[in-house]
């Protein structure tokens, strides 16, 4: 049965993703033992899944073309294979993530086949917009402030703050307790985040002086720790902005795939950088682990205490357009597919 509507990739080119796109009409997938056919209802446009089309991102790997990218979504049980019997027909889940992914069969369709495993359930008070985009910031956040451990009443650091994902820290950390000095790169968010609850907001494009605005922001002490995705000039300046012995994680690439680092920083006050990426994060852990992370941010999602910021929805015919909306500087919250 042709009529799994998805979006597919003829092969990689990042110069211009969107060249090797189609939308198709594919056979619906069937569900074999212990896995269950997912109805997809939405799925976010991350910067992940933009990385995938391009062919960058080292958690979309297919062995062959034609593949579907897509890192996450929500959606309803259509069929239960057998010996699946968890979820019941009509009941919403999300992956965690949906093993299927890596190998080319990711969320940008209509349905999806998952193992009842990689599933969990969503709360009635949780709403697709929300459930939807529930993995790879919400989950990334916790992980990272879980690792962290920055003390209550300690300052933590971050960079593009005004992202998506950087809201969602302060979020968190005002929910724990933790204060934040936050990076942006216009003052016209500077209001806007201090009204989710930032403590301190500082504009900054190179991180030029950022040590020095650190401190004048908390009163003379160095950041406690630290969490950074731009690179390049910016995380030496982070990492000079934190306490001896302090922790910077880095968590994405936004201007390259290089970074300056302080060797004072490094060897004379023994600052560590290490990397934060979800797929580790979630695969070291065994599955009742990898279950408590997630429900745990699911209640947090419930609570309201973290409140993902989705913006402009499309259709997944309309893919090209989406991609347009979500890698522009202009984006405003996260980009949707629906259908």
């Amino acid at each position: 049965m042709s009529d799994n509507k998805a979006v597919q990739l003829s092969g990689f080119d990042a110069g211009n993703p969107t060249s090797t796109i189609k939308v198709v009409a594919a056979p619906r997938p069937v569900p074999g033992e212990g896995e269950v056919l997912v109805r997809l209802t939405l799925r976010p446009c991350n910067p992940a899944d933009i990385f995938s089309v391009m062919g960058v991102y080292p958690g979309f790997r297919p062995a062959s073309f034609p593949a579907t990218p897509g890192l996450e979504g929500v959606g309803v049980v259509e069929e239960n294979g057998s010996g699946a019997s968890k979820y019941t027909v009509g009941q919403r889940v999300v992956g965690t993530p949906y093993s299927s992914i890596k190998g080319g069969s990711g969320t940008w369709q209509q349905y999806i086949v998952a193992k009842e495993s990689d599933l969990l359930a969503v709360p009635d008070d949780v709403n697709d917009e929300i459930a939807a985009q529930f993995l790879v910031n919400p989950v990334t956040v916790y992980g990272m402030l879980e690792e962290l451990a920055v003390p209550e009443g300690e300052y933590l650091l971050q960079t593009a703050a005004g992202s998506v994902l950087g809201r969602q820290i302060i979020q968190l950390a005002k929910h724990r307790g933790i204060k934040t000095v936050n990076v942006v790169r216009r003052q016209e968010q500077v209001e806007e985040l201090k009204q989710l609850g930032a403590d301190e907001v500082v504009v900054s494009a190179d991180g030029a002086d950022l040590p020095a605005a650190v401190k004048a922001a908390t009163g003379g002490k160095p950041a406690y720790a630290a969490i950074e995705c731009v690179g390049g000039e910016l995380f030496g300046a982070v990492a000079s902005s934190v306490r001896d012995h302090a922790t910077v994680i880095l968590y994405g690439a936004m201007s390259g795939l290089s970074a300056s680092f302080s060797i004072p920083d490094l060897l004379f006050r023994g600052v560590v950088a290490r990397g934060f990426w979800l797929n580790i994060y979630l695969h070291s852990m065994e599955a009742a682990e990898k279950e408590r992370v997630c429900k745990a941010v699911l209640q947090l999602l419930s609570d309201e205490i973290i409140t993902p910021y989705h913006g402009q929805r499309f259709s997944l015919d309309d893919i090209e357009a989406a991609i347009g909306a979500a890698t522009s500087a202009a984006r405003g919250g996260k980009v949707l597919l629906e259908g």
